[in-house]
């Protein structure tokens, strides 16, 4: 077989097709039901976890990475009538075993700014357990590595995020990247993020979509972004297991009126970094090889 330059480009836009395939680890849009794929748990019975539901009926916009026609998303609820303080914890099924690895999930915090009880936790993590519920007070407990994070600047620490028992991070690492190393929504990085408009609520992401990333390379760095600009890095390693999550906390006994207080993930993947031999490295080994054919 002589190759020919286009031979060569045909065979090189199939390597880059394949590379692209097997980057992500997990990718789910939330259009249909993906429920079979995760375990959800919860500390209490009273808010659901709503697979593909849609969102756009809701008068939610389009999430950021989604693309026109997209409805489904991803909704939780916690505490809605019974007065308890509640998390729900749902964790993807599929084993992240990379040691470097990037998560992205786009968020939407409703938030009810006409009444009380309108302080709630969304949570995205990595390397958990799979079976233990992430909340960050009332009581403390939770899996491998997560971030918290409020709608509307309700809470004195905004923005917390929990590492594994086996790592042990010195008390007031500094790890918030905010000029003020603050944990509340007045930081001037949240701030900067989180502008009003389009963010109900300066400083958190209330009411608008952000799109969260994880970032984490084992034995080194975590590091948690919205919106591309990181908020807060610190030491990751000594995971309690393998497995990705999204939740949401009502960790106050106060209830918003119904239907008005809940969170939305949309678009969650999960790719390698870095990702699996570029196009680069296709076209040389491709070229070497014709070249080889031309020398018979």
């Amino acid at each position: 077989m002589k190759f020919t330059p286009r031979l060569l480009l045909g065979a090189l836009l199939l390597a880059g097709v394949s590379d692209n395939a097997k980057a992500a680890i997990i990718a789910d849009d939330f259009e249909v039901d993906s429920s079979a794929n995760y375990t959800v748990v919860a500390n209490g019975t009273d808010g659901v976890a709503t697979f593909g539901w849609d969102y756009i009926a809701a008068g939610i916009p389009l999430a950021p990475n989604s693309t026109a026609g997209d409805t489904g998303g991803l909704m939780l609820t916690a505490n809605t009538s019974q007065e308890v303080e509640e998390a729900r914890t749902a964790y993807n099924n599929t084993a992240v075993t990379a040691s470097k690895f990037q998560l992205s999930v786009d968020v939407w915090m409703n938030v009810n700014i006409q009444s009380s009880g309108t302080t709630e936790f969304g949570h995205v993590g990595v390397a958990g357990d799979g079976v233990t519920v992430n909340s960050l007070f009332s009581p403390i407990t939770g899996s491998g590595h997560f971030v918290a994070f409020t709608g509307e600047g309700g809470s004195s620490s905004d923005f917390r995020h929990s590492t594994p028992t086996t790592l042990a991070v010195p008390s007031g690492d500094p790890s918030y990247l905010n000029s003020t190393n603050t944990t509340n929504a007045t930081g001037d990085t949240y701030q900067a993020i989180f502008t009003n408009p389009p963010y109900e609520f300066a400083g958190s992401p209330g009411n608008a979509w952000a799109t969260l990333t994880i970032t984490a390379v084992a034995g080194q760095k975590i590091t948690y972004a919205f919106n591309g600009t990181p908020i807060i890095r610190t030491d990751f390693d000594g995971s309690d297991g393998n497995l990705v999550s999204l939740g949401l906390g009502d960790l106050f006994t106060s209830i918003a009126p119904p239907g008005t207080q809940f969170t939305v993930y949309d678009n969650l993947t999960v790719s390698a970094i870095p990702e699996p031999a570029s196009v680069g490295l296709s076209l040389l080994a491709l070229a070497g090889l014709a070249a080889a054919r031309r020398r018979r």
